[in-house]
């Protein structure tokens, strides 16, 4: 599902030069070739999940379309106030990408209990959440979620 989620947004970001991808230092092996083909439009904020949420409220702000790519605990647990007061509260179209990890990197980089723990979004206002499982289904949350100007959070 990641390459297949990098192969979107590169085909959105050809069309569309406000679209910038944040990362939080990972992806490596998946987003090289959105980096080299954009560097312009590529941010590796590395392990500071807070100030890259805020990092995308500002491009939002402006006028870009960040997308925010992360590990989901990370992202939805160490940024939670951010993403509800910078962005859900404001309405900004920030689109955010969890993923989720093996369980060989120990717990803190799991959805621990329950695989849905990051439904913690679907209780802040404005943020549309995704849960593609195949390939099509996520060419079809892309598409929608691109069109949209609400926010998204969109688990792979």
């Amino acid at each position: 599902m990641r390459k297949q989620f990098f192969n979107y947004l590169i085909e959105l970001a050809k069309r569309d030069k406000n679209i910038i991808f944040l990362t939080g230092d990972l992806g490596f092996g998946y987003f090289e070739p959105f980096r080299d083909r954009f560097p312009n439009q590529f941010i590796n904020c590395g392990c500071i999940e807070q100030s890259m949420v805020g990092i995308a409220a500002g491009l939002a702000r402006s006028g870009k379309k960040p997308y925010v790519y992360s590990t989901s605990p990370f992202l939805v647990f160490r940024a939670l106030e951010q993403i509800r007061n910078d962005i859900a509260y404001q309405n900004l179209n920030v689109k955010f990408i969890g993923v989720s990890h093996s369980g060989f990197l120990g717990f803190s980089h799991q959805l621990l209990g329950q695989e849905n723990e990051d439904d913690i979004l679907k209780n802040l206002p404005n943020i549309k959440y995704y849960s593609p499982i195949t390939a099509i289904e996520l060419e079809g949350v892309m598409k929608e979620s691109y069109k949209s100007k609400e926010p998204a959070y969109i688990k792979l």
